[in-house]
């Protein structure tokens, strides 16, 4: 008796299970069907959402790494979206701390993509900025722009005319400006023979929070580039003094090699911190590299062995 009891039992909630279950996979069946839709087109929505790298005004006056959301999947209207995040005032959503560049009065006249090339139309309002930011303007819309699928290169009009020099400054500006322009320039020079241009990137701490700041740098120094990158990193006197590096002074590069555009890294034991590599670190030489280098990943090894995994580049290659 108590046995069939049991069984009665067990095919009830059984049989309770089943129903419960059928209800919520087949909520059309019970006049649910609107709201299976609608999460289904939620879900798609967040799906075509993407994020892209953009360069800001830090409160030191360098241009600052950072993440913004696209929200659009035509070209034109990302590079418009773009530009609004670098104009002043123009967005609401940029991290605490940091700030557009470009002017708030100016006005985009045009925006035309040629075979690859962004060719952008501003008000005479651009260049209305102190000497010291003219050529970071141009450098934030560079960068930022220049990490969009399709764009090769930007071509920066006044008025409708191509902007070839910068009014205070006298600088040129090539016709096609890519990632070779350079960001948060420093020259450290003292004769025009044998330079070097490398990228470094730097750590700053903006508002409690760490960001990556490339920092584009001149030198008199004829080795080979990652050895200057790797010394630059390490070094405890860092010449752009608000920025940091958490790259051990004593690390040394032993060797390097490049294959099928990979690099592979190999330190001594310095490079450790508490027995692992921080990841501030990888990134700050995978990036210095991938910037400096026609390459797509690094690879890190300590005395010959793998100790991380790849690297990829996550600057667009232009």
């Amino acid at each position: 008796m108590l046995k069939r009891k049991a069984l009665r039992k067990i095919i009830i909630t059984t049989f309770s299970f089943l129903t419960v279950f059928v209800i919520c996979i087949i909520p059309e069946k019970l006049g649910n069907h609107d709201n299976y839709l609608d999460t289904e087109i939620d879900l798609e929505y967040v799906n075509n959402l993407g994020t892209n790298e953009i360069y800001l005004l830090g409160p030191n006056q360098y241009l600052v790494k950072t993440n913004i959301l696209l929200e659009e999947e035509n070209i034109n209207t990302k590079v418009r979206q773009i530009i609004d995040y670098l104009t002043v005032q123009k967005s609401d959503k940029i991290p605490t701390g940091l700030s557009g560049i470009i002017p708030a009065d100016t006005k985009v006249n045009a925006i035309e993509i040629e075979e690859g090339i962004a060719i952008l139309d501003f008000s005479k309002e651009l260049l209305n900025v102190s000497e010291e930011l003219e050529e970071r303007v141009i450098e934030a819309i560079t960068y930022s722009i220049i990490n969009l699928d399709g764009i090769e290169g930007i071509t920066i009009k006044i008025d409708g005319e191509l902007l070839t020099e910068l009014p205070k400054t006298k600088k040129q500006i090539p016709e096609v400006l890519n990632r070779n322009f350079g960001i948060n320039k420093v020259f450290d020079i003292d004769n025009l023979n044998g330079i070097q241009k490398v990228t470094l990137y730097y750590i700053d701490k903006i508002n409690n929070q760490n960001y990556y700041v490339p920092v584009t740098k001149y030198l008199n120094d004829d080795r080979e580039k990652i050895n200057i990158i790797i010394d630059n990193l390490s070094s405890n006197y860092i010449y752009e003094s608000n920025l940091v590096s958490l790259l051990n002074q004593d690390t040394q590069l032993i060797n390097y090699e490049i294959q099928d555009e990979i690099m592979t890294l190999n330190f001594n034991y310095s490079i450790f911190t508490n027995d692992k590599i921080l990841e501030e670190v990888t990134y700050t030489i995978a990036e210095s590299a991938c910037d400096t280098y026609d390459i797509k990943s690094v690879i890190f090894q300590v005395e010959g062995e793998n100790v991380s995994t790849t690297n990829q580049c996550s600057s667009k290659k232009n």
